[in-house]
């Protein structure tokens, strides 16, 4: 739009404590902010809507530049963005046909002593003055858009000439002036937006101390927004600190430091966050641009310093393991070396994950025995654990046991197979989400009777098994050995019994306390090894007693794995009695085997406890 003129040969000019009309508000300029980019002025200013003159006047930013400079390419690049989150919305923005932009204050008018003999004549209208410094000058420029201003030398007095009269031989007069108050004269696009609070913006942030998650955090929303605006063709090459407000998201009030895929820079560009080559100026428009002043900005924040414009030492990186590498690679002076933006993304969110990550250590406790059953000389249980380090931010604990059923050593052999098969089988490339988590079990009981039904004969086994990646837990689970999770003192059995009298005690047929006395009490209604195919919902999931696949732990959550050796004889009530009274892990798991040999240990006892510790 373009600014309407009541006198189109009158100017509108812009400078300190002058009040104009711009669109639809009365526009007070309270102070010259700078001039950060090379054709754009930058100014803090109070706006009033003209139609609501009794509402409170905002503070605002405004910015003044050429009308084919770096605002127009702002102005393109918002229309491509649209109504993204990580912007400032305009409040307004115009195209006004004559602009003097003056960033001297104004000059305030002095009575002068009577031997001085000059006076200063101030005229609104025409813009004039007359002064009474001494030493000033003045030449003419032409910018790129032809368009003619008059420049004062920086040396002479700031917007005023020296008019010398000799009082012997002349009358006192008045010279007026033409105040040349302006290095910038012709349209101009202004833009009016909201006001950068400078103690929230990153400049300042930037001037703090901050963990290395908090660092992470900013500089990965930064290069999320450098992607978005990658994808639509334009790269970001450069910041402007004090015009980025950080929050939730992070807000850019100024998008002039972004340029067109594959242009050309008119000249050669020095910066804290430019890629070295753009000093060249040989180089077009490219992504590794954004990547280096991404990298910068990891570095200033990290290291307390920005980069030197032109680094002319090797760079001093602190050991900081990921962050070393990934400051390598971003500031690396060969382009071909850098990340891509899509890749350093991805590098950032997962190293920030990794340090907010809880570190989780696992205390693990266990024991077996064969019993003093003189029909049991060997003992049918196994058991076992595999721990792994899967990424800097996840661990995984695999914990196993299995109880053998068949005569003639069968039942023994065919918990160890199915044991050993579960504990080597490697770790699929696709293991993100839960569904290929869940996926990855349900085929580690498939192979596992697979082994067990070629290699055992008249033999078969229970498997239960639990998995926490992180504080993820899921479980998978086929027979009547179980599973109890033992949370803030209390019990609970994560797994169901695949057992007759666990139908009858379902159905209402018989009482839970009656079923520990049933006669088929030892019969299975599902194992490993009774058949060659196993169909969908065979093997028990987490689903089945939680209502999800998965569940979150707590600090201190103690998982149980227990045979049916042991809670036939030991009460869940007893479990968390002698679990909640004992702080060394071990000795709990050593009391229960105690108590079920007292009572006579009938069967196989094996318990596996595992002790879940969160450092956040």
């Amino acid at each position: 739009m373009t600014l309407p003129l009541n006198d189109k040969n009158s100017s509108l000019l812009i400078q300190e404590n002058q009040s104009v009309q711009i669109d639809n508000f009365q526009v007070e300029v309270i102070s010259y902010l700078g001039q950060y980019t090379a054709d754009i002025y930058s100014f803090k200013v109070k706006i009033l809507p003209l139609d609501s003159p009794n509402t409170a006047s905002k503070l605002c930013l405004m910015r003044v530049g050429s009308v084919q400079g770096g605002l127009y390419r702002e102005l393109k690049l918002r229309e491509a963005l649209g109504d993204y989150k990580m912007i400032v919305e305009l409040i307004t923005y115009i195209t006004a046909e004559s602009v003097i932009v003056n960033v001297h204050p104004p000059i305030v008018e002095q009575k002068l002593s009577e031997n001085e003999k000059y006076e200063i004549i101030t005229n609104t209208e025409d813009i004039t003055t007359i002064t009474n410094s001494k030493n000033i000058s003045l030449h003419q420029n032409t910018n790129e858009d032809n368009e003619t201003s008059l420049v004062i030398d920086k040396d002479a007095s700031p917007l005023s000439i020296l008019l010398e009269t000799d009082s012997e031989h002349l009358e006192d007069e008045y010279y007026p002036e033409i105040d040349f108050c302006s290095n910038n004269v012709g349209s101009k696009l202004i833009l009016i937006s909201e006001y950068p609070e400078y103690t929230k913006t990153l400049d300042t942030w930037l001037q703090s101390d901050h963990s290395l998650e908090e660092s992470l955090y900013i500089t990965t929303q930064v290069c999320q927004f450098f992607r978005y605006v990658y994808e639509r063709t334009w790269c970001f090459i450069s910041l402007e600190t004090h015009l980025i407000k950080i929050g939730t998201p992070c807000q850019f009030f100024d998008l002039t430091n972004a340029y067109p895929v594959s242009e050309m820079l008119t000249a050669g560009l020095l910066g804290n966050y430019c890629a070295p080559e753009l000093a060249y100026n040989k180089s077009p428009i490219h992504e590794s641009m954004s990547i280096y002043t991404v990298g910068a900005l990891l570095y200033h924040s990290i290291h307390k310093q920005p980069l030197l414009p032109h680094q002319t030492i090797e760079l001093k990186i602190n050991p900081i393991p990921r962050i070393y590498q990934i400051l390598k690679i971003c500031l690396s002076p060969v382009i071909e070396e850098r990340f891509s933006l899509s890749q350093l993304l991805s590098i950032l969110v997962e190293t920030r994950q990794a340090i907010r990550a809880p570190k989780i250590k696992w205390n693990v406790a266990s024991r077996s025995t064969v019993g003093l059953s003189t029909s049991r000389l060997q003992n049918e249980d196994n058991y076992g654990v595999r721990q792994q380090q899967l990424s800097d931010i996840e661990t995984m604990i695999l914990g196993v046991v299995a109880d053998g059923m068949g005569g003639m050593s069968q039942g023994e052999l065919a918990s160890q197979l199915s044991v050993q098969t579960v504990l080597d089988e490697p770790i699929p490339a696709e293991f993100k989400t839960i569904e290929q988590r869940n996926e990855w079990l349900m085929s580690l009981f498939q192979k596992a009777n697979d082994v067990v039904s070629k290699n055992v004969k008249n033999g078969g086994t229970t498997l239960s098994l639990v998995l926490a990646i992180a504080q993820q837990l899921m479980v998978a689970h086929v027979g009547d050995t179980r599973i109890y999770l033992l949370r803030q003192g209390e019990i609970r059995q994560l797994s169901e019994d695949h057992s007759l009298v666990a139908m009858l005690v379902a159905s209402g047929q018989i009482t839970e306390a009656e079923s520990l006395e049933h006669p088929d009490r030892n019969v299975l209604t599902k194992s490993l090894g009774s058949k060659s195919k196993l169909s969908d919902g065979y093997v028990q999931d987490l689903k089945r007693t939680t209502q999800e696949l998965s569940m979150t732990l707590e600090n201190g959550d103690i998982l149980l794995l227990c045979s049916d050796g042991v809670w036939d004889l030991v009460s869940k009530r007893e479990f968390a009695e002698i679990f909640n009274n004992n702080k060394d892990l071990q000795a709990a798991v050593d009391t229960t085997i105690e108590i079920v040999i007292e009572r006579g240990a009938s069967d196989n006892a094996t318990l596996l406890a595992m002790q879940c510790r969160i450092d956040k």
